[in-house]
Order: C-alpha cells, then sequence, then structure tokens
C-alpha cells in the first residue's frame, strides 16, 4: 500500500489497486478458490444423491447453486454515469431485478432467486432480485449475525439436539461444541432480516424452507 500511496484507516484492513500486479494477482486466486468451492459442492451433492438414490429410490436434482463472498468486476450506473467496480458482496449474493440484461433467459422474467440461510432449527428464504435494487448495486443482506450468548456461553450440543430432532429436525455434527455452536438462539431472527431486506426494496420473499434433516460437519 505505501507503493501505491493507499492510506487505510485500520491496521487489519488492506487493498490494492485492482489493474496492479497484485490486484490481478489476487482477483485470479479467488476466482480459483471460487471454483474450487463450487467443484466440491458438486461432490457433495452427488454423494448425498448416491445415498438417497440408494437408501429410498428417490431422485434429487439440483435446483440453484451460488457463491457468495466474492469481489466481481461489474457494470453499474452511479449518478447516472456507467462505471466499472469491483463488488465485493461480503456473505451475500447479487439480486438482479426482473427485465436485467445480464440473467438469463429462464430467469429474465421473474429476477434473480436469492437465498438467505437461517439456522438449523428455524428456516430459510428464497427472494428474488426487484426492480430499485440499484441503489444498493443490487446487494441483498445475506444471512442472520450471531448475536452475543449470555455470559460467553455455548450451551449442550446434545440437548441441542434432541430439542431439534422433537420438532422432527434431524440433526448430526461431528462434535456436541460444533452443533452448539450453530445453536438457533446464537443468531438473530432469520424472519426479520428478510423482513427488512423486503421492506427496504432490496428483494421480495418467494418461498419459506423449514429444515428436516441437518449436517454440521
Amino acid at each position: 500500500m505505501n507503493r501505491y500511496g493507499i492510506w487505510v484507516p485500520d491496521r487489519q484492513l488492506a487493498c490494492a489497486p485492482v489493474d496492479s500486479p497484485e490486484g490481478r494477482a489476487y482477483l485470479g486466486a479467488m476466482a480459483a478458490s471460487a471454483n474450487y468451492g463450487r467443484a466440491n459442492r458438486q461432490l457433495l451433492s452427488q454423494a448425498v444423491r448416491r445415498v438417497f438414490a440408494t437408501e429410498t429410490g428417490a431422485s434429487l436434482d439440483l435446483v440453484y447453486d451460488v457463491s457468495h463472498n466474492l469481489a466481481k468486476l461489474e457494470e453499474h450506473d452511479l449518478d447516472g454515469v456507467p462505471r466499472t467496480l469491483c463488488v465485493h458482496r461480503k456473505g451475500a449474493t447479487r439480486a438482479l431485478p426482473p427485465g436485467h440484461p445480464d440473467l438469463p433467459e429462464p430467469l429474465r422474467a421473474v429476477g434473480q432467486p436469492v437465498l438467505i440461510p437461517g439456522t438449523m432449527g428455524t428456516a430459510s428464504y428464497v427472494l428474488t432480485g426487484v426492480p430499485g435494487g440499484p441503489r444498493s448495486l443490487h446487494r441483498p443482506r445475506c444471512g442472520p449475525r450471531r448475536q452475543p450468548a449470555p455470559g460467553g456461553a455455548i450451551g449442550n450440543g446434545q440437548q441441542l439436539r434432541d430439542d431439534l430432532e422433537k420438532r422432527g429436525i434431524m440433526v448430526r455434527g461431528s462434535s456436541w461444541r460444533g452443533l452448539a455452536e450453530e445453536a438457533p438462539t446464537a443468531y438473530k431472527d432469520v424472519t426479520e432480516v428478510v423482513a427488512t431486506s423486503h421492506r427496504a426494496g432490496l428483494a421480495r420473499p418467494v418461498a419459506r424452507l423449514v429444515p428436516i434433516g441437518v449436517v454440521k460437519g
């Protein structure tokens, strides 16, 4: 940053010009990691498909797959002037409105799907982009953020599993502590997160999804 004359207000921040050797190397590495993530999800989902087919005879089809926490070069109008921006969607995905030219034909009439995940004990939501989103660069909220636990307590993972299974949600985790850290009470209300995105004109709710099975690796 010293070489490029860049100053940032916090020592934990760092950046470089996008068109610099460092910037191009960063974007290339990030694209490689995104490709790795997509390939990894395909392998995991294929393993799940095989288990379902073996145990139930049912088939599972992929409906929608999307990455988040990526920076991309995008074209946006700022005060009526088209500009190329490097947009970092931290923990969120793009939500293009109906009719946007960047949407594939099957989605152009309804807008881009938006996934807002909840917790393993509440719900997740599917939304779609709406007209008027450009002021946020077509970015709705992501999932609910964590909220401080009283006294920093983590809780009991085994009790959490038992409570969820009484509600018809099957949970499997690699450790009790890992389950406890993802307790629904550790997060803010996802329904209010979705309602806020809707009221702010960022996205429109389409479907509410309730978990029936959770694997916590």
